[in-house]
């Protein structure tokens, strides 16, 4: 598994519980990262590995002999692993990906008899399995709507982002998206925004159209003559102004300016200043949810489908020590892993988690306490 960070630690967690894995290589640019890790987990299993360079020969070597790679770094990493493991005979697994740049690589993985699964973390990942679970329940599904609401606050920062900084600032500041008969649909960013009500404890939340996976694969894998797809995410108005204060300064920017006779980018700057998600554990407070709604037709009947599962930041630290958000996404990642090395994921070729049987990812789900709610209720009256 690639990357040591909040997300990666909580899937090692997982994994190294599980009878069917004989070892867990944490590979990792900053070694000392995994070592750490290594030592929390005191499990045999683990080995930890150095990643000198991130190209495909490289990454090959790293993975030689596994069974699965796994993703939890940063999604530039992911074209060249999945090189790596065609060359390596190794089944693939991200946690963030690239749709359009990894479609491609269908009919390869196929040809190896290997299997590539897009977005295995919480969304995309778990919210991908709900949005199954949702369609399972309709003869046809006209829309799918998924909400990813995070409350996370911190007295010790105005910007706590609990997942990668890096990842979370190219989403905000990215055009949107959105899949409407048959198509993707760019949209300008901070598009779209409603207060969706989010169950407690999160609430209502502002959210907005985001540069996701989901309505990607969703269009692809879903199928029932579905029209719509999208996914928004909660940005708090407070948040909303601190951001977009930072973009007007020129803080988000990657070209370097001079400073007393010294350049450096801004961007920089403020991802050196910003705590990392590992040091966020323990400090925020808030919630974390992902909500799907699924509507469509049933016995001559519209019909919705709604699925939520989330739990509070306090909660994750004192149970798993970590956040909600990286529980979700790490736990996401070990529901995924855990059903390859079962032999329960039999397609070849490159899929989403959509395309996997729901009742196994549920019910793993529960075993590593995520409670799911499904409610289904008349959508008379709708237009």
């Amino acid at each position: 598994m690639f990357g040591a960070g909040a997300t990666g630690s909580v899937a090692a967690s997982h994994l190294v519980r599980l009878k069917e894995i004989d070892e867990l290589v944490l590979a990792e640019q900053f070694p000392e990262r995994a070592q750490a890790l290594a030592s929390r987990l005191k499990s045999r299993k683990t080995r930890v590995v150095p990643v000198r360079g991130t190209d495909p020969g490289t990454l090959a070597k790293v993975i030689e002999g596994a069974d699965l790679a796994i993703n939890a770094a940063h999604v530039t990493l992911d074209l060249n692993l999945m090189e790596a493991c065609l060359d390596a005979g190794a089944n693939y697994m991200d946690l963030s990906s690239l749709p359009s740049k990894q479609f491609p690589f269908d009919a390869r993985f196929k040809k190896a008899g290997l299997t590539a699964l897009l977005g295995g973390g919480e969304d995309p990942g778990l919210g991908n399995v709900l949005a199954r679970v949702g369609a399972d329940g309709l003869e046809t599904v006209d829309s799918i709507k998924i909400r990813d609401g995070d409350t996370a606050m911190s007295p010790d920062t105005p910007l706590p982002v609990v997942w990668s900084p890096e990842t979370f600032l190219e989403e905000v500041f990215s055009p949107g998206l959105y899949f409407e008969d048959g198509k993707i649909v760019k949209v300008p960013p901070w598009s779209g925004r409603e207060v969706y009500p989010f169950p407690e404890p999160v609430g209502p939340q502002p959210v907005y159209w985001m540069d996701h996976e989901e309505p990607e694969t969703l269009g692809k894998f879903i199928g029932k003559g579905l029209k719509f797809a999208d996914l928004k995410l909660a940005i708090d108005d407070q948040l909303f102004r601190t951001l977009n204060l930072l973009r007007e300064l020129g803080v988000l920017g990657e070209e370097s300016i001079e400073v007393d006779g010294m350049k450096v980018a801004p961007r920089k700057v403020l991802m050196r200043l910003l705590p990392r998600p590992t040091e966020l554990i323990g400090k925020v407070s808030g919630a974390a949810m992902i909500v799907v709604e699924v509507e469509g037709w049933k016995d001559g009947e519209r019909v919705v489908h709604r699925l939520y599962t989330g739990m509070k930041h306090e909660e994750a630290f004192g149970k798993y020590g970590a956040t909600a958000t990286g529980y979700l996404v790490g736990t996401g990642a070990a529901v995924f892993a855990t059903q390859f090395t079962r032999g329960q994921i039999k397609q070849k070729g490159v899929i989403a988690a959509e395309c996997l049987d729901p009742a196994e990812s549920l019910r793993l789900m529960s075993t590593m306490g995520l409670k799911v709610v499904h409610e289904t209720r008349s959508a008379r009256g709708l237009n």
